[in-house]
């Protein structure tokens, strides 16, 4: 990882974004779902699964819940970005994600990418607020929309640079950081 740090600052930018890595289980269930909507069995989450204008699948080792995407990022921000991770991840709870619903962008009948919804919970709305704070504190513009998390088809807080090959994106963890227990939070309140 060291290498692949110092290989990444010799570069004048990266693709990156911020991102929860789920658990094997979640990512099974997704399987199946992502299965299940490409040869049209799962009639009652989408009717019009046959249909769909899908080009690629993203492939279910690369399902995250992307906390907020940075675009091009100036390589020399990766350290202040990391201890912001840090921080944040010393001062969140960990939590459960719960998967609820399937939709699309633009819309469900004519979908260019397809998404399975998370149920908000209160320790994720912390995290993220911490982070859109210490995002727009670093220069980021902070985000106009509400935050809506989704999985496009741990708990850990990780930093990744994302990578176009004409095969897909490539991901790839730059940083990790595990999110506390309340146990450990004690030591923060």
């Amino acid at each position: 990882m060291v290498a692949l740090i110092q290989n990444m600052q010799e570069q004048k930018t990266i693709r990156a974004f911020i991102a929860i890595e789920l658990p094997a289980k979640i990512i099974d269930g997704l399987k199946k779902i992502q299965n299940e909507l490409k040869d049209g069995t799962n009639k009652a989450a989408c009717p019009h699964t046959k249909d769909f204008g899908v080009g690629a699948w993203v492939k279910p080792e690369n399902v995250h819940l992307t906390i907020k995407f940075l675009g091009d990022i100036e390589a020399d921000k990766v350290d202040s970005i990391a201890r912001l991770l840090e921080d944040a991840a010393a001062q969140s709870r960990s939590f459960d994600i719960s998967v609820k619903g399937v939709g699309g962008f633009p819309t469900i009948d004519n979908p260019r990418v397809l998404w399975v919804g998370v149920e908000d919970d209160k320790n994720l709305s912390h995290l993220y607020d911490n982070l859109e704070n210490g995002l727009t504190a670093l220069g980021f513009k902070k985000e106009d929309r509400p935050f809506k998390p989704h999985l496009t088809l741990g708990s850990s807080l990780c930093l990744f640079q994302s990578r176009l090959t004409p095969e897909g994106a490539v991901h790839t963890k730059l940083k990790e950081y595990r999110l506390q227990t309340e146990d450990q939070l004690k030591d923060f309140i």
